[in-house]
């Protein structure tokens, strides 16, 4: 049975058996599904159309005497083909965008909350990624004196996403030296991406004007050193990572401990994250991720990029099982991913 002649009835089994899965972890067999046939097929009739869909690599058996489950090939094509989409409940979008609205007025703290609803009203790990400083648009800037010639890189984003970082100088500075450079950078570059601001600075090291004032060299160096990309420094919030445990795909000891260590890396976290955010609007769906270990393959994860004015500016999404009740944690992300960048836009 060829992929573009799955149709009707063998259609319908398929979403019968994958809900079926999704909702009890056990693999489902020919009487289960004779059971929950609306056609009322029978279980010989059922069994040779499940031995054709394995045939075709949508399901499999895990033991000879066992029911079958999903592949990551069924899931793919339940997901993109059969899968109806499950609005959220009125209750469902007050309550989420009650708890996004009523918290801090920082947006750091808004993407802790929206990491913590995902992972509530999902029943699975919620992340969000903030913006990396390259993202960023200046709207404010200040460097405080540490010791040891370290300073403090405080950096506010137009959508009130902060960046905080330490940088170690060639020589020490006061206070007021640091002040100036803040105000200096906030007044002269306000409004414009870090990495232009960047680039202006390192020209600026190359005129004549810098070489002879002093403060104005102090500025330049602050800010080329402070406003540095580096794919290390996104902040990602991670929320219900023990909730995987409940899954029984991943009761194995070891799996959890590839798991948990894949999460305590945050930024092998965040590069996965980042190759599944979607090219195109609207949340995307990853079946079986690549992450280096074994265990992730049995992840599925649904991200959406939020944008403010057409900028990414990151991403978020729920990471889960793959048998993870998609049609809800679609409508969720969406949701989520909407909010979050209207009150980024308005604040």
């Amino acid at each position: 049975m060829k992929e573009e002649v799955l149709i009707g009835r063998s259609r319908g089994l398929l979403r019968a058996l994958i809900q079926e899965y999704i909702h009890t972890g056990e693999p489902v067999g020919s009487r289960r599904l004779s059971e929950l046939s609306e056609e009322g097929l029978s279980p010989a009739t059922i069994r040779n159309m499940m031995a054709d869909l394995e045939a075709s690599g949508y399901v499999c058996q895990p033991h000879t005497s066992a029911g079958r489950i999903p592949t990551e090939k069924g899931y793919r094509f339940y997901v993109d083909v059969l899968l109806e989409r499950k609005e959220l409940s009125g209750l469902d979008i007050s309550e989420i965008n009650h708890a996004l609205e009523n918290g801090n007025s920082g947006a750091s703290d808004l993407l802790s909350r929206a990491s913590n609803i995902l992972s509530t009203v999902s029943n699975n790990v919620g992340f969000v990624v903030a913006p990396t400083i390259h993202q960023m648009v200046l709207r404010h800037a200040e460097f405080l004196r540490l010791t040891d010639r370290r300073v403090l890189v405080i950096i506010v984003g137009q959508s009130g996403i902060v960046q905080n970082r330490v940088i170690l100088m060639d020589e020490d500075m006061s206070q007021l030296e640091l002040d100036y450079a803040g105000k200096y950078l906030v007044a002269n570059f306000a409004g414009l991406t870090l990495p232009t601001i960047r680039r202006k600075l390192l020209q600026m090291m190359k005129e004549e004007k810098a070489l002879y004032d002093r403060m104005l060299q102090q500025v330049v160096k602050l800010g080329t050193a402070g406003l540095e990309d580096s794919a290390d420094e996104s902040n990602v919030f991670v929320d219900g990572t023990a909730r995987l445990i409940r899954n029984r795909e991943f009761a194995d000891v070891k799996q959890m401990i590839e798991i948990f260590e894949m999460f305590e890396h945050k930024s092998r976290l965040v590069k996965i994250i980042s190759e599944c955010i979607p090219s195109q609007t609207g949340p995307k769906v990853t079946i079986g991720i690549d992450a280096g270990t074994p265990a992730a393959t049995n992840f599925a994860m649904v991200t959406s990029a939020y944008v403010s004015e057409d900028q990414t500016l990151g991403a978020l999404g729920v990471l889960g099982p793959k048998r993870m009740e998609y049609a809800r944690a679609i409508s969720l992300v969406d949701h989520v991913a909407k909010a979050v960048e209207k009150i980024l836009n308005r604040n």
